[in-house]
């Protein structure tokens, strides 16, 4: 692959650096290797992409409507169920009794809107869905059917299920995300990123389960101390969640882009980000900022309104815009730290070459 003026032929070639060619990678810019793409040329070029491509606004919207006017199965017994074991001794302070109250009407209005089918937009790798978020149960028609799930064992297997299905959905829609942006013949194929985006998935789950509750554990000793300490430890664990979920962001582009394993997906998502952190954190702050400001809009319409039609056509145009988006800044800044590799890397050895002896 002919990139920036130097050949590269993968990213494996430059895996095994030696010790000082790694430090001189990012002090000096060998000449012929342009400069990677920027923020605002990605989101162009997701733009144009999605503006060629408008069949990539079909999974999000078939999704949509799936999730507003197909079957609902629900888990409000489920809930009531946690919502009774919720009690409170009625002489506690009366700040914990209201923030008790307002937990309980909280749970009991998602208990009502929860619908199962939505864990086919798969958290937190999924396909984006505006009507997952927003939870409805009502539309122009009418009610949606509900079906009632009240074994808590068999809706955390369906929830489960729905996921891995999901999933499977998911990978295809990132292949062809990223077909836009790259030859097919480069991508993984629809099973292997399934798989892998299945092992990302539990992993995220698990880990995100262990860093949690470590932190509290750990917050609860430092409360027997310190109150103020008990909230540094808190802070302290969150940002350090934030920053986790910051490199590894472009874990599943590696995934389905390079077909690299899981590890090495996160370990080149770690990488690239660590190299290029402040084009990282603006691409991923003005892509969140861009997503929460239009999701203000989209939300507007009452969910008994055919204009919420309407708002699921313009959040699945942003959403592909910003999914193919991420996948020319995730290749172009790869391309670029792959080609910096192989022009410094063929300097440094041409550097270490003895000189030539005189002709005899």
């Amino acid at each position: 692959m002919q990139w920036a003026g130097t050949r590269v032929e993968s990213s494996e070639q430059s895996d095994h650096l030696p010790e000082h060619v790694v430090k001189s990678l990012f002090v000096v810019n060998p000449s012929g290797v342009e400069r990677p793409i920027g923020v605002w040329g990605a989101l162009a070029r997701g733009f144009e992409r999605v503006a060629a491509q408008p069949l990539l606004l079909v999974p999000p919207i078939l999704l949509d409507l799936f999730f507003w006017f197909g079957p609902h199965l629900t888990v409000s017994a489920i809930m009531q169920q946690v919502l009774h074991g919720l009690t409170f001794p009625s002489s506690s302070e009366p700040t914990l009794v209201d923030q008790m109250k307002a937990m309980r009407e909280l749970l009991a209005e998602l208990g009502s809107r929860f619908n199962l089918l939505t864990a086919l937009s798969s958290f937190p790798v999924g396909i984006p869905s505006l009507m997952a978020a927003r939870l409805p149960i009502g539309t122009p028609l009418g009610a949606p059917q509900q079906l009632e799930i009240a074994d808590p064992g068999l809706a955390l297997l369906l929830w489960a299920s729905l996921t891995v299905a999901g999933l499977g959905i998911v990978s295809l829609y990132l292949r062809a995300a990223a077909i836009q942006i790259a030859p097919v013949k480069e991508i993984a194929s629809g099973f292997s990123a399934w798989a892998r985006l299945c092992l990302l998935a539990a992993g995220i789950v698990l880990g995100g389960i262990l860093m949690g509750t470590a932190v509290v554990f750990v917050a609860t000793l430092a409360a027997l101390i310190a109150p103020l300490l008990e909230m540094v430890i808190i802070f302290l664990g969150f940002s350090a969640i934030f920053w986790a979920a910051v490199y590894l962001a472009f874990t599943p582009h590696g995934i389905v882009r390079y077909r690299y394993g899981v590890f090495r997906a996160m370990m080149e998502s770690v990488l690239l980000v660590r190299w290029n952190l402040v084009a990282c954190i603006a691409f991923l702050s003005i892509s969140f900022a861009l997503t929460y400001v239009t999701n203000i809009i989209w939300t507007m319409p009452e969910e008994t309104s055919w204009f919420a039609a309407l708002a699921i056509l313009g959040h699945a145009f942003v959403s592909a815009m910003l999914v193919v988006s991420s996948y020319a800044f995730y290749q172009g800044r790869h391309q670029w730290l792959s080609a910096l590799r192989a022009a410094t890397t063929a300097r440094v050895m041409g550097d270490a070459q003895p000189p030539a002896g005189p002709a005899a």
